[in-house]
């Protein structure tokens, strides 16, 4: 690709969903010089997870042509108004219910589009003219061979709001899963995601020999569920999208926030394979309730739920039940992923790259 201009890139730091969006689509855009918001709070964390495949640029002189910004209104709005037309990608665009959860001086808006019937028709999406509906932002499709066993993913456990969630949240669901996974004699070939050392240590004890424990970029992600014969993963929807595309037979943790809620009922089935909190954490219809308030008011909650009472006893018999179910299972574990989820496409990152190449040209 030919210009003068370089590509400013900028994304939520809220879990490590939306970069994985953004490897997907500088994958595909090779050459391009990268230069990364200066206002953002990403950068180290987009190295780690990119894994050096992407080179972002200080170099004097280098402008930039467009704005790339995945889920994060209020920095596309900044960005926008300087002058640089950005191309936006909302991966969740079910989420939000309040205008200013949603960008208002994009060039283009860019959904990434869900299952039917997924979207309220009071949403600020909706309201929005001119929206570029994009299929999944996948990688491409390639032949899954397997044979490593289980992985357990969490993803990038981190949010604003999220204070001692995290650390709950792995003691009550990720240990004593891994901890029954290995007492059945199921082989777990990785636990991936942002752990803490002390979770890091602990499962290492549990579970010796295993190839990768802790954070991997989104290449070696990508790698460890070629390899896979199973998922279990809190409900991101990129790391869902993704074992859909690959046919990864596929168990859906208790969420970590909102948007892991809305994402087991979108693209998850009824049945043992989807594991939601019992009532005493999470109460469904106060969720509902505090929806109109914006996503961070349901956060307040959600967090404050699941470091209170995640480990009440009656919780930790009920979660336990389920994983001794699970890790029991003989053969091929149940996919608790929608079959629907194949009607997407898998060309998302491709749409997207189109619309930044031809926007880059615009105004070169």
């Amino acid at each position: 690709m030919h210009s003068t201009g370089g590509l400013l890139v900028s994304v939520t730091d809220f879990g490590w969903g939306s970069i994985g969006k953004l490897r997907l689509i500088l994958d595909e855009l090779p050459g391009l010089d990268l230069l990364m918001d200066s206002a953002s709070n990403t950068a180290a964390l987009a190295a780690q997870v990119l894994g050096g495949r992407h080179r972002f640029t200080h170099a004097l002189g280098v402008r930039a042509g467009a704005a790339l910004v995945i889920n994060d209104p209020v920095s596309a709005d900044r960005i926008a108004r300087s002058g640089t037309p950005v191309v936006y990608v909302d991966s969740l665009p079910y989420l939000w219910t309040t205008a200013s959860e949603v960008p208002a001086a994009v060039v283009t808006y860019c959904a990434q589009r869900p299952p039917e019937g997924a979207l309220s028709p009071s949403s600020p999406v909706l309201r929005r003219a001119g929206v570029r509906w994009v299929e999944a932002i996948v990688p491409p499709p390639r032949h899954r061979p397997g044979g490593a066993g289980v992985v357990v993913s969490v993803g990038g456990l981190h949010s604003h709001l999220a204070g001692g969630a995290c650390d709950a949240y792995l003691r009550a669901v990720v240990m004593p899963l891994v901890e029954e996974l290995a007492g059945a004699g199921r082989r777990v070939s990785a636990v991936c995601g942002n752990l803490p050392h002390w979770a890091r240590t602990e499962l290492a004890a549990m579970l010796p020999g295993t190839g990768h424990v802790g954070p991997c970029s989104a290449y070696e992600f990508e790698s460890v569920l070629l390899r896979a014969d199973a998922l279990f993963t809190s409900p991101g929807s990129t790391t869902i999208l993704q074992a859909a595309s690959l046919r990864l037979p596929t168990v859906l943790l208790p969420p970590q926030n909102l948007s892991q809620i809305l994402n087991a009922e979108i693209f998850g089935t009824s049945g043992d394979s989807v594991v939601t909190w019992p009532r005493l954490v999470i109460d469904r219809s106060l969720v509902e309730e505090l929806r109109p308030d914006g996503e961070d008011a349901v956060l307040g909650y959600v967090y404050r739920q699941i470091t209170e009472r995640s480990h009440h006893p009656d919780v930790q018999s009920i979660l336990k039940q389920r994983w001794q179910a699970l890790a029991a299972c003989a053969g091929v574990l149940p996919d608790g992923l929608s079959p629907h989820l194949q009607k997407l496409g898998p060309g998302g990152a491709r749409q997207v790259a189109d619309i930044i190449r031809q926007t880059m040209i615009e105004t070169a």
